[in-house]
């Protein structure tokens, strides 16, 4: 999968570039706007990007997670090591431990995660607060050239920002906003 990222000065733009993106064979799940004022977008029938695209929601539950499970593996080992619970600390013990610190860890990461900016898109922020806005293109490797084409010669106002900006959105009901 490859993300495009193209900043866009007025919502008219982007209209006319999803009508000519659907036609080319793109879904409405493939393309997401972040803007300073989501309503705006979802009046005109686009699909805004959702807290899923826009926070580090998903970075920070998988870091917390790996956090977590590391200090359980950490933790069981002193406590097996030191005999602290007189053989009372076990398998079970090791594996709760595992599973508590490790669920401990995503749910902190993630919470963290939500209060922050995207990292893939962070650079381009400042962007949207100045009132501009960006579109996510997902497409397949074989598409992007297809599309860059398209891009280039039908929508010459929309300026290519990245075509690296990858942020991972593992559920298919998770892209969409409405």
């Amino acid at each position: 999968m490859s993300r495009l990222l193209y900043q866009a000065d007025h919502l008219k733009e982007l209209e006319d570039t999803y009508d000519d993106l659907r036609m080319t064979g793109i879904a409405d799940d493939h393309l997401h706007v972040i803007a300073k004022k989501q309503g705006r977008v979802l009046r005109r029938g686009l699909n805004a990007a959702n807290h899923w695209y826009k926070t580090d929601i998903l970075n920070g539950a998988s870091k917390g997670a790996i956090f977590g499970f590391v200090t359980a593996i950490i933790l069981s080992s002193i406590l097996l090591a030191t005999d602290s619970f007189n053989d009372g600390f076990q398998a079970f013990g090791v594996i709760a431990t595992i599973v508590l610190l490790t669920a401990f860890g995503t749910w902190f990461g993630a919470f963290i995660g939500l209060q922050s900016q995207n990292h893939a898109l962070k650079q381009f922020y400042h962007l949207v607060d100045e009132g501009k806005y960006l579109l996510l293109i997902d497409l397949t490797l074989a598409e992007e050239d297809t599309i860059k084409l398209v891009m280039a010669t039908r929508h010459p106002e929309l300026s290519l920002l990245s075509t690296n900006a990858e942020t991972t959105i593992p559920l298919k009901i998770m892209q969409r906003m409405h």
